[in-house]
């Protein structure tokens, strides 16, 4: 299990994911502060998490399947929020996220997302086409685990 950023960044490199530093590219601050600026305070943990990891992580997840990586999210971030005003204005019923809700991964076009109030760690939901919204991870660590468990087995077998 993995409980703070110093094991996720050990687990990268022991299993395979990171095979060296130039592998492993984080945001900068300045960067998460833009985050901030527009959707809210971030947990702690994702900060940690886009701090070691918002541009490249090795094998962890594929660009061309997920939408994981900072320019990756910003763009989907942006995306969801004009769908969401289309939406409105041409009169469909929709789920409407809170403000400040962040996406923080989309793959096959359903966005997961947490809730950017400054929390210490939250809880990760996704939003599913039909416009429900379960929440699948009660932390972002559990969240992260999830990912670095499916790199391990793909690489184990590999694929990766």
């Amino acid at each position: 299990m993995i409980n703070n950023i110093q094991e996720l960044r050990e687990r990268l490199f022991t299993s395979g994911i990171v095979k060296n530093e130039q592998e492993l590219q984080g945001c900068t601050s300045d960067e998460i502060a833009y985050i901030e600026s527009k959707y809210g305070v971030l947990p702690r943990t994702y900060r940690e998490i886009l701090g070691l990891l918002g541009y490249s992580a090795g094998k962890l997840v594929s660009r061309s399947e997920f939408e994981f990586y900072f320019d990756q999210i910003i763009k989907m971030n942006e995306w969801q929020r004009e769908a969401i005003l289309e939406s409105i204005a041409e009169g469909e019923e929709c789920t409407t996220l809170p403000e400040n809700a962040f996406c923080i991964v989309a793959r096959n076009g359903d966005p997961c997302f947490i809730i950017a109030d400054g929390q210490d760690d939250c809880s990760v939901y996704m939003l599913h086409e039909n416009d429900t919204i379960e929440e699948i991870h009660t932390s972002v660590m559990d969240w992260i685990e999830v990912y670095v468990e499916d790199a391990e087995y793909w690489i184990r077998r590999g694929v990766r």
